[in-house]
């Protein structure tokens, strides 16, 4: 036995002591192995927290998420310039990145019971002019945003749809405009009501021929809103090379002439909207899973 323990037994005294300085040791050990564990604890978290950074990095950089480099060349914006053909056209998101819209982002949750068959996430589309494509992609946070890149023909399936006399510089300011206008409304991608389709659609009405004073208004209010902007000829006068869009009397009522204005642009806009429903493969929200 030891002296100190004699001496504990021998006088109360230095038992409780004794008692004292073992119970400091005992609560000096507890609180070092809790701030073991909480240590352990943080580390853990740390670590679960980088690895999930790490994680969505991952995913965003494979499914290409994020702003891209601007590919139109830097040019003054006109919209009376030559005329050009504006093709639709679409490609499949292939690879991991098509699986991942198909099977992880749970779009089939944000269909309603009404609404049994929509479009297949995995088909892309743009608006393509000259040597460039226009189209809706996402940011980080899946909200919808402006891209542009060059156009490889082959890489698309294209189908015609229309005229328009805007330069590269001008197709890309409006391509801004409309996403702006679409995020005003909603900013996060839907795939029934924000999506590639919808943009294509808005792009496609707002860079019609014939609609130049119509465009020149909403552009200026897209401007005021945003700071953003230029185009040159916005407001000139008709351009020489621009067609008629309809067929008109002489001394036709001017609410005549509007109408059919009105119909000749939405009928454009009904086809090239058949034009995607009808090269767009649907999925069964009642069959997938």
């Amino acid at each position: 036995m030891s002296t100190i323990q004699q001496m504990a037994d021998e006088s109360p005294e230095v038992a409780e002591a004794t008692m004292a300085v073992g119970g400091a040791h005992h609560e000096e050990e507890v609180h070092s192995k809790r701030a073991f564990v909480k240590g352990l604890f943080k580390s853990g978290v740390s670590f679960g927290e980088n690895e999930l950074l790490k994680g969505k990095l991952k995913l965003q950089q494979t499914l290409g998420l994020g702003a891209r480099p601007n590919a139109i060349p830097p040019a003054e914006a006109q919209i009376h310039g030559p005329e050009r053909t504006v093709y639709l056209g679409w490609h499949p998101v292939a690879g991991f990145a098509g699986k991942w819209f198909a099977e992880k982002t749970g779009l089939g949750k944000l269909i309603t019971e009404k609404v049994h068959r929509y479009p297949d996430p995995t088909q892309h589309w743009a608006v393509i002019v000259g040597g460039f494509c226009h189209e809706l992609w996402m940011d980080e946070h899946l909200d919808v945003i402006y891209i542009n890149e060059a156009a490889v023909a082959d890489d698309w399936h294209l189908f015609e749809v229309g005229k328009t006399h805007f330069n590269d510089e001008a197709l890309r300011q409006t391509g801004e405009m409309v996403i702006f206008n679409m995020r005003a409304k909603r900013p996060a991608y839907n795939l029934i009501s924000n999506n590639c389709q919808n943009f294509a659609l808005y792009l496609l009405d707002a860079i019609q021929v014939g609609k130049h004073r119509e465009f020149g208004t909403a552009f200026s209010v897209y401007q005021r809103a945003t700071g953003k902007g230029k185009i040159s000829d916005l407001f000139a006068e008709t351009a020489p090379d621009e067609p008629a869009v309809v067929e008109t009397e002489e001394g036709e009522a001017e609410e005549s002439v509007t109408k059919k204005k009105k119909d000749y642009f939405q009928g454009i806009v009904d086809f090239a909207k058949k034009v995607m429903d009808d090269n767009t493969k649907t999925v069964d929200s009642h069959h997938s899973h």
